[in-house]
């Protein structure tokens, strides 16, 4: 896990993590009027997206790989995000505000390569190491949104945290305070400079059985590794076909068939979710 400081663009480029930094402080104070996210990173998302009056639909399902967290694509002028709800839920929250800064670099930045090519964000980007600039950005954009600096203050007060000779379980409080992994939850304490590169290399390295018999032992972060079960949203389909039924769009039959085709879906989603699971 150490070789994530290697791959922090905190550490890696201080100019371009400033940039960064900036970015997502406007953003926070323009759509989220700097409130702690959480898990309402999803409607910010779809907020944002709506307020750029492109179509929109986020798709939240498991995928039987995983490797893939998420991915965001266009299609005929609708944007798609779909993030893999066989993961934590702090990863999925890390995942959407990490799909957030792509999405933000297409509309503010005039960045054509979401349209081109789409993104897909994997699991070692989240876990272990984000070798690719674009997605140490990402990366970055996402902790800074999720635990904006003033926030950082405000709640280390709150809790009078201490951190020196910071332990685990200090990390742990930040984790649950604002949804986000533990490696983030490190690097934030380090970019606001509540810890030094010591600290962080040292919290970096305890193994990740520690850190979870951590969680076991003290309840701190614990609701956000949950997996969901059984959670699967295909954007607004289930809303357009309600609406098609309730206007007579479609013939019977072919209502039936799409709702038969949809249950059918949904059934070897959960199935696929339920080996997952039992892994």
């Amino acid at each position: 896990m150490c070789r994530v400081l290697n791959y922090s663009l905190f550490v890696r480029d201080r100019n371009k993590y400033t940039k960064i930094s900036e970015c997502a402080i406007s953003f926070n104070s323009l759509y989220n009027k700097n409130n702690i996210i959480q898990d309402d990173i999803f409607n910010v998302l779809e907020n944002y997206v709506a307020r750029h009056n492109m179509p929109f639909d986020m798709l939240r399902y498991p995928i039987g790989d995983a490797e893939l967290c998420a991915c965001t694509f266009i299609r005929q002028g609708r944007m798609f995000v779909m993030i893999n709800s066989s993961l934590p839920l702090s990863k999925q929250i890390f995942a959407a505000a990490h799909e957030l800064y792509h999405i933000y670099c297409y509309f503010e930045e005039n960045d054509p390569i979401l349209l081109q090519s789409g993104s897909i964000l994997e699991s070692d980007t989240i876990d272990e190491e984000a070798k690719e600039i674009e997605d140490m950005a990402a990366n970055a954009f996402a902790a800074i949104l999720l635990a904006p600096k003033d926030r950082l203050d405000e709640q280390t007060d709150v809790y009078n945290l201490s951190y020196k000779n910071i332990s685990v379980q200090t990390v742990l409080k930040i984790m649950d305070i604002f949804a986000i992994p533990y490696k983030a939850a490190v690097l934030r304490l380090l970019e606001e400079d509540k810890i030094d590169i010591k600290a962080a290399r040292m919290l970096l390295q305890i193994d990740v059985t520690e850190i979870a018999k951590q969680m076991e032992l003290t309840g701190k972060a614990l609701r956000w590794q949950e997996i969901p079960n059984n959670f699967i949203r295909f954007g607004s389909l289930s809303e357009l076909m309600y609406n098609v039924e309730q206007f007579e769009a479609a013939r019977d039959e072919r209502l039936e068939s799409d709702k038969i085709r949809l249950d059918e879906i949904v059934k070897s989603l959960r199935k696929q979710c339920g080996n997952v699971y039992g892994s």
